[in-house]
């Protein structure tokens, strides 16, 4: 497949819509998780469960993630990215609305599975969205991309307690698959047609001999284990940062409010971490300081909770800036559509999938314990596989040269 810049012919409606399909997506794909979690205990007081049950649904997130992640790039060989894409938001749109309408536990999980097995799909076909339709702008779309996705984060939780605490817990789910139908009907006009000047078809599949070759290189190595690492303290956090917030007495708001701060450092880093990574030829140095970030936020936790919640919430969101990194390092470390594709389905099917395990153990540690000091811990020892990652990921290269050396 030819990669080119979008047509010049295209009209500036048509550049508009696709720009703005690209960011509304970004705004939609982590709603509702944020928007879910500092709603958490009021919703399982509703329903009858407690930890265990929340950490299965942040474990729900991430393995949907995974899964969903490595069959995005099948169906959009199948349909092409912008149908693959319309497909995914629209079936979100519906599981947001049937989780807002659960009147059990197990249709809340079976819910969850679907509005994030959209969101799954539509993690990966971004990237290669961006990629094909403006390869020369790729540090600014990432930028928006990246930005978007956190302000998304951000508001979700504010919002969220808002609506509930005059509306119900309901309504306050209910709401984001307004954005989420909207971004699916922006996608749908370079849907609608599967020839003309403009329209990208997914890239080709790559034979399994260059599969396997891609599979042995060190560069999708060294990303599946940092964006791995990434996603389990982002997604643990995520999780459970209200239920610290809570535990600390603090309350819910409160937690709700400690969620959007923890978010607000993605949107700086979503502004800075894009252009830099596509700039420096090793940003190594950048996850090194963002490891000892995270490690300073639990130990402030460990120490004292209520009195260093603030703080500590800032060095976490400031730590998991390796996030837009990994994204901006599919676009460094591929010179192919094809490339791309297959670093971001391979990074983050397998990436989410292993950040399953931090939420679910996060509920296991502390229905066993009592405590969060061993999860603090745990948490910490995993930084020295975040480092390691980060050593192979952002060596320079391709995963196309390093596959063509033989590495």
């Amino acid at each position: 497949m030819t990669t080119t810049p979008l047509a010049p012919t295209a009209s500036p409606l048509r550049v508009g819509l696709l720009v703005g399909a690209v960011a509304l997506t970004a705004f939609n794909l982590r709603t509702g998780v944020t928007g879910f979690s500092p709603l958490a205990d009021r919703i399982g007081e509703e329903l009858g469960f407690g930890a265990p049950v929340i950490g299965a649904i942040g474990t729900i997130v991430t393995a949907c993630f995974a899964f969903f992640g490595l069959v995005a790039p099948t169906v959009a060989r199948w349909i092409g990215l912008e149908r693959a894409m319309v497909l995914a938001l629209v079936v979100s749109t519906l599981g947001t609305l049937l989780r807002s309408a659960s009147p059990s536990t197990g249709l809340l999980l079976a819910s969850s599975v679907l509005l994030f097995a959209g969101i799954g799909m539509a993690n990966v076909l971004t990237i290669p969205l961006i990629k094909s339709w403006f390869p020369s702008k790729l540090g600014t779309l990432s930028t928006v991309y990246a930005v978007l996705l956190q302000v998304g984060q951000v508001i979700a939780p504010i919002v969220s307690v808002a609506v509930a605490e005059s509306l119900g817990w309901r309504w306050s789910l209910a709401i984001w698959a307004i954005p989420l139908a909207l971004a699916a009907a922006l996608w749908v006009v370079p849907a609608a047609s599967s020839t003309g000047t403009g329209t990208r078809a997914a890239p080709h599949r790559l034979d399994a001999a260059t599969r396997r070759r891609y599979w042995s290189t060190p560069t999708v190595r060294g990303l599946i284990i940092l964006f791995s690492m990434t996603a389990l303290h982002t997604y643990t956090i995520v999780t459970w940062l209200p239920n610290i917030a809570i535990d600390a007495g603090l309350g819910e708001s409160a937690g709700a409010a400690l969620l959007a701060f923890f978010s607000v450092f993605g949107i700086a880093a979503g502004f800075v971490i894009p252009g830099l990574t596509l700039r420096m030829a090793n940003p190594r140095w950048v996850v090194v300081a963002c490891a000892a970030l995270l490690a300073c936020g639990y130990l402030l936790l460990a120490v004292d909770a209520t009195a260093n919640a603030w703080i500590a919430t800032a060095a976490l969101g400031l730590g998991v800036s390796t996030f837009p990194l990994c994204l901006a390092l599919v676009h460094r470390r591929s010179t192919t559509p094809e490339g791309g594709t297959f670093l971001s389905g391979s990074m983050q099917g397998v990436g989410y999938g292993v950040a399953c395990i931090g939420p679910l153990c996060v509920g296991w540690v502390l229905t066993a314990t009592g405590s969060w000091i061993p999860v603090y811990v745990g948490l910490i020892a995993t930084l020295a596989l975040t480092v390691y990652g980060a050593v192979l990921a952002c060596r320079p290269g391709s995963v196309e040269a390093d596959a063509a050396a033989g590495r």
